[in-house]
């Protein structure tokens, strides 16, 4: 599925029109049962930590137990087609990331959602770094050492693991192979903890993963980082120079997610929704939470997710074609 920029924006533009009306039954006293978030990775990851954190502010601000439903798959996709096809009374809501929303629409020669117009977009909600990483037994301490030390292994030789194909660790890591023409093996993993274990263990070599996944494993110096992926450097990390640092121009890749609904929920609830995840954004205690688990909260409205869906959509759609990926 590819798509230009035109389309992009012509989709958010409606995409931004007022939510239908739809299960009217629904307004009146919501919410006056649980809220499922569908969280789609399995527990333990970046995304699975900080929807918990969330889900728990999130529950307070409205008066309801937010229960989390991780239905991992496809790099998100299955559950995000979760949210998609869920009833939209405002009782389910789910996080995306940056996957679902942007890169997977080159990526993925189908989708069984179309994310310019299957959702209620309901905020922004937070971004966070990649960070380069190898084992303690890896020679290099900067990316330039460690791009001549990929290349001197040759061809396949060098491993780094994943999430999973078309997250952002895999595109961050094809993106740098075909920057500087390193060939590594890519070893997919159900989840990017167990990923990291096996970096621990020397069965893979590096991978770029998720701050709040390897944050621990930094602090406790079991990991060597090299290089934070955003083009500036990340206030939790301030002695890890950048990509661009590193000698990588335009390298700046920041993972985000959002938080979406079915399509169709009513105005009234959708309100109420953003109004309290602006609000959660606003509580100090929950910003210094984020901070302390490697990420940046941001939830602001809808306007600022979809500005950022507009940006990000084409500039992805550029680096999978670069990358050559594609996933059937």
């Amino acid at each position: 599925m590819t798509i230009d920029r035109r389309t992009v924006l012509a989709g958010l533009a409606g995409a931004l029109a007022t939510p239908a009306i739809h299960g009217a039954h629904a307004q009146g006293a919501w919410p006056n049962r649980p809220i499922r978030m569908i969280v789609p990775f399995p527990p333990g990851g970046s995304t699975d930590v900080l929807s918990r954190v969330i889900g728990e502010h999130l529950g307070k601000e409205l008066g309801q137990t937010v229960v989390i439903e991780n239905r991992p798959g496809s790099a998100g996709n299955v559950g995000v087609n979760a949210i998609a096809k869920a009833d939209p009374d405002g009782y389910t809501i789910g996080v995306s990331t940056i996957g679902p929303l942007s890169a997977h629409i080159e990526l993925y020669r189908t989708l069984p959602f179309n994310p310019l117009t299957d959702f209620t977009y309901l905020a922004d909600i937070y971004e966070i770094p990649n960070v380069l990483v190898v084992n303690l037994q890896n020679p290099a301490n900067t990316v330039q050492e460690f791009i001549a030390w990929v290349k001197a292994k040759g061809e396949g030789k060098a491993s780094y693991g994943t999430p999973g194909l078309g997250t952002t660790a895999h595109l961050s890591t094809e993106f740098l192979s075909r920057r500087v023409g390193m060939q590594p093996l890519h070893v997919p993993y159900r989840t990017g903890s167990v990923a990291v274990q096996d970096l621990i263990a020397g069965r893979i070599d590096f991978m770029f993963d998720n701050l709040p996944t390897i944050i621990g494993q930094i602090q406790g110096k079991a990991i060597k980082p090299i290089a934070v992926s955003t083009a500036k450097r990340w206030p939790g990390l301030p002695d890890v120079p950048t990509m661009i640092e590193g000698g990588v121009p335009d390298f700046d890749v920041t993972s985000w997610s959002g938080m979406i609904a079915p399509k169709g929920v009513p105005a009234p609830i959708v309100e109420r929704l953003v109004a309290a995840h602006i609000k959660v954004g606003q509580d100090p205690a929950f910003v210094k939470r984020f901070e302390e688990l490697g990420a940046l909260a941001t939830m602001k409205g809808p306007e600022v997710l979809q500005a950022r869906m507009a940006r990000e959509i084409p500039r992805w759609a550029e680096v999978v074609r670069a990358a050559g990926a594609k996933v059937d």
